[in-house]
């Protein structure tokens, strides 16, 4: 059974226009908890709609991915952080742990007043809206701690912003078309078959070639997805700055410095974008000390949180996969996510060991050496964990998956060849 590309998109936008209804129009948590149900359900529909309607799997990943995020940015903005109009802001927040009972700080509380109703409605509607669009929490008190390390310091002026931005969405497309154009289907099936993910318990009939090539691979992941959310980001945030609705301020860069990628803890926090950090944390923390109870200050606590923050990630990134047309007992996405805790932990162990060993404290800055190594370190963990969720994805995104790029500008420049 096929379906028209309107039906998913029609799914996210409903779920778009109950979670901005939600967060402005109502302060009680029964209606908010009543319509979770509507927008799982609707979220459902979506995911499993795309793949027999979309045409093609890297588009149908981003509408039933953006649209399972958001599911988890309900849970977080109006269930368990509570944002609502009367406060201009959340009740609480789990990532500082903060409760507030008035405005919350640094938020500047601006209700029209009762008798304009239609100056009400659209106040109400325009604080839903930025609710929703808040993914980092940009300019306010909880933003992730990654994001002030992108900012720059001295305020960017709106041309050279606007040519940083086109600059970026050219490139990216650029990178895209070139990995569409550059796709190989017998090189994929010689080197990255699903089962050929597994690395140590097949160790006897890996090659160096094969070696080689899942370190291309997972250069090509970090590649694809730098290229694919970077370029969207640039798009909206280019759009967002021209028509006058934000500033260039509001958009500080999406990825990290590369400079920071020596272990995984900086991969994850420092260099990775930070889109879905503060929900993942939030909910979380409510899982971990609200609902089971564990003592915060624990350090098994605190590797525990890492774990679900990874574990909720792995499973929002199953449903992206689903939407793509892979079936979630294939998707790699849970084994990927879930170990990349354990290298944390290596790494945090190791770290101590040495420091302890040559008498130096842990907070001091990493030598040129050392980060060479953590770079190495990296790229080898990446080489070993990144094809279980690489391989199954690129099955579905080969020739008959039809790319990602809607025009190819080096197919075309190949006709002339």
């Amino acid at each position: 059974m096929s379906y028209s590309p309107l039906v998913p998109l029609l799914d996210s936008a409903a779920v778009i226009a109950l979670i901005v209804l939600n967060v402005g129009f109502t302060s009680s948590l029964f209606p908010r908890l009543a319509c979770l149900p509507i927008i799982s359900a609707l979220t459902w529909h979506c995911v499993t709609v795309c793949p027999l309607s979309i045409p093609r799997s890297a588009w149908q990943a981003l509408v039933g991915g953006f649209t399972a995020a958001s599911v988890l940015h309900y849970l977080d903005v109006a269930i368990i952080s509570h944002w609502e109009f009367d406060l201009q802001g959340p009740r609480r927040d789990l990532t500082t742990g903060h409760t507030w009972s008035s405005s919350p700080p640094k938020q500047k509380v601006d209700r029209p007043s009762k008798t304009r109703s239609g100056g009400q409605i659209l106040s109400r509607l325009t604080f839903g809206t930025r609710v929703l669009c808040s993914w980092r929490f940009i300019g306010t008190p909880y933003e992730p701690r990654g994001v002030p390390l992108l900012k720059k310091k001295q305020p960017e002026a709106k041309s050279v912003f606007l040519r940083r931005m086109a600059l970026a969405i050219v490139i990216c497309y650029l990178v895209l078309d070139l990995m569409d154009a550059s796709a190989d289907e017998a090189l994929t099936d010689r080197f990255y078959k699903p089962n050929q993910a597994a690395f140590f318990s097949r160790l006897h009939e890996v090659t160096f070639e094969e070696v080689g090539m899942r370190f291309f691979a997972a250069l090509g992941l970090g590649a694809g997805l730098i290229s694919v959310q970077r370029g969207l980001y640039s798009i909206i945030a280019f759009v967002c700055v021209t028509i006058g609705l934000h500033s260039p301020s509001d958009w500080p860069p999406f990825n990290g410095p590369f400079s920071a990628i020596y272990s995984l803890r900086n991969f994850w926090s420092v260099f990775w974008h930070q889109i879905n950090t503060h929900k993942l944390v939030t909910i979380s923390n409510f899982l971990l000390f609200e609902v089971l109870h564990f003592p915060k200050t624990a350090v098994l606590s605190r590797y525990l949180r890492v774990w679900t923050v990874f574990f909720l990630s792995a499973l929002l990134h199953v449903a992206v996969d689903a939407s793509s047309g892979i079936n979630p007992r294939d998707s790699g996405a849970i084994s990927f996510f879930t170990i990349q805790p354990l290298g944390i932990l290596i790494e945090d162990l190791f770290q101590k060991i040495v420091a302890k060993l040559l008498g130096q404290s842990k907070n001091r800055e990493s030598s040129a050496i050392e980060r060479c190594v953590g770079v190495l370190w990296v790229g080898l963990w990446m080489a070993w964990t990144g094809p279980a969720y690489l391989y199954p994805v690129l099955k579905v995104n080969g020739p008959e998956g039809g790319g990602v790029v809607p025009v190819s500008v080096i197919g075309y420049f190949k006709g002339f060849s």
